[in-house]
């Protein structure tokens, strides 16, 4: 094989690659759009699946868009950043409308996408290294685990950006030379929580020191955990952090799940507001914190079940001051609620990871309960829940798109069922 091979790109694949056919194999171009002529680098091949690095475009799509971020395209957090707006909101809905299609959910009931801004996401992950040249702090690169030095990000909010920079030059009061952690970072209304995972294990001198950089970079509060699913160790609560629902607040605890963006939040409880009206008794399942059922002012009584230690303990703390709330702990996922329990209420509102809620699906499917929310960060598990309750009677009235991850394939969604 030549050195480079000249492709016509055919479509885009569901991770955003360029897809191209020759050689009697199906070629994977990053960077590149439909219909546009390009010169590539082969890589390496499996089968009949061939990756390709692109040299330069030929002959360019009338869709393609300078990308705002000098990082693309070598950073793993866009893939889409080549893509004019018009050509990207509809790539990322006709991706949708397969997925839905493949479960039987044909002319579903779709709203208008709502889009995030630029510079408005409050929460990333990135991952550290501290070479003989200083702290590498980045996100990592496209199917790497390369680190992509960041010194700009078109997505973050500002005060996250700058506080990139400054953490860079502060992390090697800590992590020694050698070392590698990932950066946890949320960026709420009193300061930021940071929860650093990974790295050195925390002896006095450590702690110590972790103090002075909390110090230094006025870090509201600071955590570690040894990798992501061990307890969570505090280092330095230096402020208090709560979040705001519906006029509520409700403490955050380290690294506590939120909505990406404030915007994509609001229309995400919007929809909701809109869909269960005037309900009266409220599930609130996989509540996280609480928003959806918080932010429900005509509610009488919500009720909130989660497995998350930590954010039923905030919970509770808000349960206390009001005789509407009622919190339980509860592993969704492995003793759903039950049918008979799901009659009890007149609006269920269920948010799960990102594998999704099969078996409450099947509990719902079979109940009365005149209104279903189901909110998914996943359009595959969601088609398939979706559909598990349509097979039991539910109506699909309307499906709304957000897209809290600007130019990346991640597209999240809500949706209302009525019986």
């Amino acid at each position: 094989m030549s050195d480079t091979q000249e492709l016509t790109i055919a479509d885009l694949g569901a991770q955003g690659d360029g897809i191209a056919h020759h050689d009697g194999a199906t070629w994977f171009v990053p960077g590149t759009l439909a219909g546009e002529r390009v010169r590539v680098k082969p890589g390496m091949r499996d089968k009949d699946l061939q990756r390709a690095e692109l040299n330069n475009i030929l002959t360019p799509s009338p869709d393609r868009a300078a990308a705002p971020c000098p990082h693309f395209p070598r950073c793993g957090g866009c893939r889409l950043q080549h893509m004019s707006d018009t050509a990207y909101s509809a790539w990322k809905i006709k991706q949708l409308m397969g997925t839905l299609e493949r479960e039987g959910l044909h002319d579903a009931p779709l709203l208008p996408p709502i889009v995030t801004a630029p510079g408005t996401r409050r929460r990333a992950r990135l991952a550290a290294s501290h070479g003989k040249d200083g702290v590498t702090l980045g996100f990592n690169a496209w199917r790497s685990h390369d680190i992509v030095n960041q010194n700009a990000c078109p997505v973050l909010l500002p005060q996250l950006e700058q506080f990139i920079q400054a953490l860079r030059e502060a992390l090697p009061l800590w992590l020694p030379e050698g070392g590698s952690c990932d950066v946890q970072l949320t960026a709420l209304r009193g300061g930021i929580d940071m929860v650093l995972i990974g790295g050195p294990a925390l002896g006095l001198a450590e702690r110590e020191n972790l103090a002075m950089l909390a110090e230094r970079l006025n870090i509201a509060k600071m955590s570690w955990r040894k990798w992501d699913r061990s307890p969570i160790e505090p280092v330095a609560h230096r402020l208090p952090l709560t979040v705001t629902f519906g006029g509520t607040d409700v403490p955050f605890p380290p690294a506590s799940f939120l909505q990406a963006t404030q915007s994509g939040e609001t229309a995400l409880f919007d929809f909701t507001r809109r869909a269960v009206g005037q309900s009266a008794k409220i599930l609130d399942l996989f509540c996280g914190l609480g928003g959806f059922g918080l932010s429900l002012p005509d509610a009488q009584q919500v009720s909130f079940i989660d497995l998350d230690g930590p954010a039923v303990t905030a919970l509770e703390q808000v349960a206390r001051r009001s005789p509407r709330y009622r919190v339980e702990q509860r592993n969704l996922i492995r003793e759903p609620v039950t049918t008979q329990e799901s009659n009890a209420f007149d609006a269920v509102v269920f948010d799960p990871p990102h594998g999704g809620a099969k078996a409450q699906a099947e509990q719902l499917a079979h109940s009365h309960v005149p209104h279903v929310v189901a909110i998914s960060c996943d359009p595959p598990s969601f088609a398939r829940d979706a559909a598990i309750l349509l097979r039991g009677g539910y109506r699909l009235q309307s499906l709304q798109p957000v897209d809290q991850f600007l130019w990346s394939t991640h597209l999240e969604l809500a949706a209302h069922f009525t019986r």
